[in-house]
């Protein structure tokens, strides 16, 4: 009767006025038995039957199984989800192989002739670990000792583990869900005769699509419906209420706020992006990716926020550091590779990628645990590669020295744009206290108290504002400029002018010297913990000149001391980073690296020069001493210009652009270094 059923799809195995009476009590009549039961007596795992119908439909037939259970067969299964690995050895011994043949996992030390070993990686907590990969390949090469078949089984886009070549294992692939292994399922789990209401059915479920989406939570609900159409009713349901509930990330549109290159530019590529949302714009012709560099706390991070806020679309968060407390480099990969899938799920996105600088370049010249770091910037570049090629995902990257990423990494393709974010400038300083603060000081006020501030970072003044607010909170008391200037540690009346003088006689000294040798000074700032000089250095050959130009320019702040005061501060030395610092630098390589110093054409890379030895020593304070002189040369002329543009910078304490230009229009341009005049 059942055969007859099967092969008769439309038939009806019931009484007609029985059929019509189910039909009424919202019954399928067609997974009735004669007596009006239609479930099944047995309470089948429905995701345990679904995978199995999967793993059999991507074998197709007996004879393809008999196939790979041949002496020495090597079989792949790829895409078996993550939560079927524990249910895969009970799969195949129950209802995939043949009479006589059993699975068993390769951890298990079993002997049979008719034997099928799993290699499985281990799960925990619903992830593979590192060490379960780790694990995975001991277990392949442990299956590779005999010559009893071997089936692997991975999950989605796992790479092939070593020692085994693709070309000479069988793979299979374990297709998505899609209805018709729905419908078999329900011919399983809601029927009494292994047929159901076919085309109700299948009118109610989701499109494929969707259904490439199921989770098991959603299955296992929909599942409890009595009927299959009902089933196929629900799940459409979760489905699309899944789909309709709107992430965090698709809260209203918010614009980006901000003042700088930086914040124009991630207004251009969200204007991109939303152009190409909107099918105004193909994907190629947009910009992918984008790098911020700068100072600590300088608004990178908010900034990508601000992008993913704006552009409308999902946001996803991660960081170096976050892959590497994952645990050792195979964890650190899976971990990364997780946010790459991660970003991928939730296109069209914003993948935010902080502290990307934490991974060594390559040509860094450090050698310890060089290997460990050459495969994680493989690993990142895979993955970059790889999402690069899709549409709808914009990567944004952000770290504090992009001089340590590897060029690999910076390449366009990988990062299209990179793009400074400095220190705020006074109009951007005053920006956000006004958004802070929402209009609660007039704007002179604001204005003085961001030239105050001038030197900080955007954390700074966040932080500021919150712990200032938080003591008017519990004090009682309302929020006033002197409390919020306390808490921003900018007191008017403990300024030091004479310092302050000192600093921007400093940094006009370096702006004379740097117009003079052609370059152009772009802002110069101000603050009672130092200045800032921002410049665009033109391109050169490297000839002799241009160095010692660029010598004389980082010593001329020491020199415009010494010039207008007698005495020198020790402004111009302490970290890395100081005039002192970079000056030694480019007066060793000289000699070491560049082949135009006293070693003539050799090359002994970079020295330290913690560690020279007294000769070399010498010769570097010489050199840097003429340096100095020179600049001091330079500087005689100028000297009421540098003594008003100084106290012109300690009222405004910040000039941009257009400010220096004016300052600086009668300076006279140098063609290449004079001779040191002794002044």
């Amino acid at each position: 009767m059942l055969q007859h059923l099967s092969e008769h799809p439309d038939a009806r195995n019931l009484p007609p006025d029985l059929w019509e009476a189910l039909e009424q009590e919202g019954a399928d009549p067609y997974a009735c038995d004669d007596a009006g039961r239609w479930l099944p007596g047995t309470d089948l795992p429905a995701d345990k039957l679904l995978l199995l119908l999967r793993i059999a439909a991507a074998f197709g037939s007996p004879a393809a199984v008999d196939t790979q259970l041949a002496r020495g067969a090597v079989l792949i299964l790829h895409n078996i989800p993550v939560s079927g690995f524990s249910s895969v050895e009970n799969l195949l011994n129950h209802a995939l192989l043949p009479p006589g043949w059993q699975a068993y996992d390769a951890r298990r030390q079993v002997q049979l002739p008719q034997r099928v070993t799993l290699a499985v990686p281990s799960v925990r907590e619903g992830e593979i670990e590192q060490r379960h990969f780790d694990e995975l390949q001991d277990l392949i090469i442990k299956g590779l000792a005999h010559s009893q078949p071997l089936w692997i089984c991975l999950p989605h886009e796992m790479a092939l583990p070593a020692p085994l070549v693709a070309e000479h294992c069988h793979q299979l692939t374990v297709p998505q869900v899609d209805a018709d292994f729905l419908i078999a399922l329900l011919r399983q789990t809601h029927s009494r005769t292994g047929r159901i209401d076919e085309a109700a059915a299948r009118a109610a479920l989701p499109p494929n699509g969707q259904l490439q989406e199921l989770s098991t939570p959603a299955l296992s609900f929909a599942l409890r419906a009595p009927t299959a159409k009902k089933m196929a009713q629900r799940l459409s349901q979760a489905l699309a209420a899944a789909a309709a509930s709107p992430p965090e990330a698709h809260a209203p549109r918010e614009e980006i706020t901000g003042i700088g290159p930086a914040y124009d530019t991630a207004r251009q590529l969200v204007a991109d992006l939303r152009r190409w949302a909107e099918g105004g714009v193909a994907w190629n012709e947009i910009p992918h990716s984008l790098l911020l560099f700068g100072a600590p706390g300088t608004g990178k991070s908010h900034l990508a926020r601000a992008m993913g806020r704006s552009a409308g679309v999902n946001y996803v968060q991660t960081s170096c550091a976050e892959w590497q407390s994952a645990g050792h480099l195979g964890d650190l990969l899976l971990a990364m590779r997780r946010s790459f899938d991660e970003a991928r799920k939730n296109a069209p996105c914003i993948l935010f990628i902080d502290e990307v600088d934490a991974i060594s370049s390559r040509t860094s010249g450090d050698t310890h645990g060089s290997r460990y770091g050459s495969q994680v910037i493989a690993g990142l570049l895979e993955q970059m590669d790889r999402i690069s090629r899709e549409e709808g995902i914009m990567v944004v990257g952000a770290c504090n020295h992009p001089q340590h990423i590897d060029p690999a990494v910076l390449r366009a393709g990988r990062f299209d744009i990179k793009i400074e974010m400095p220190l705020p400038s006074m109009a951007m300083l005053q920006h956000l206290l006004a958004e802070r603060l929402q209009d609660a000081f007039p704007a002179d006020a604001l204005q003085q108290l961001a030239r105050d501030c001038i030197g900080k970072t955007a954390a700074d003044v966040d932080a500021a504002v919150r712990s200032a607010r938080s003591e008017a909170r519990h004090s009682g008391c309302a929020l006033d400029l002197q409390l919020l200037r306390r808490h921003l540690q900018v007191m008017a009346q403990e300024e030091n002018q004479d310092l302050l003088y000192r600093i921007a006689v400093h940094e006009s000294g370096h702006a004379i010297t740097s117009s003079s040798y052609g370059e152009t000074i772009t802002r110069i700032s101000l603050s009672p913990s130092g200045g800032t000089i921002e410049r665009d250095v033109p391109p050169n050959a490297g000839l002799s000149a241009d160095i010692e130009c660029q010598l004389y320019i980082h010593l001329a702040g020491r020199a415009a001391e010494r010039l207008i005061f007698g005495t020198v501060s020790a402004g111009a030395g302490g970290g890395a980073t100081s005039d002192l610092a970079q000056a030694a630098r480019i007066a060793l390589a000289v000699d070491h690296e560049l082949g135009h110093g006293a070693y003539g054409n050799g090359w002994f890379g970079p020295q330290d020069p913690a560690q020279l030895a007294e000769p070399d020593r010498k010769r570097l304070r010489e050199k840097l001493d003429y340096a100095e002189d020179h600049a001091r040369a330079l500087l005689y002329p100028h000297q009421q210009l540098l003594k008003d543009m100084a106290a012109d910078l300690v009222q405004k304490r910040e000039f941009d652009a257009k400010a220096v230009r004016s300052w600086l229009r009668d300076v006279p341009r140098k063609i290449g270094p004079e001779p040191v005049l002794d002044q």
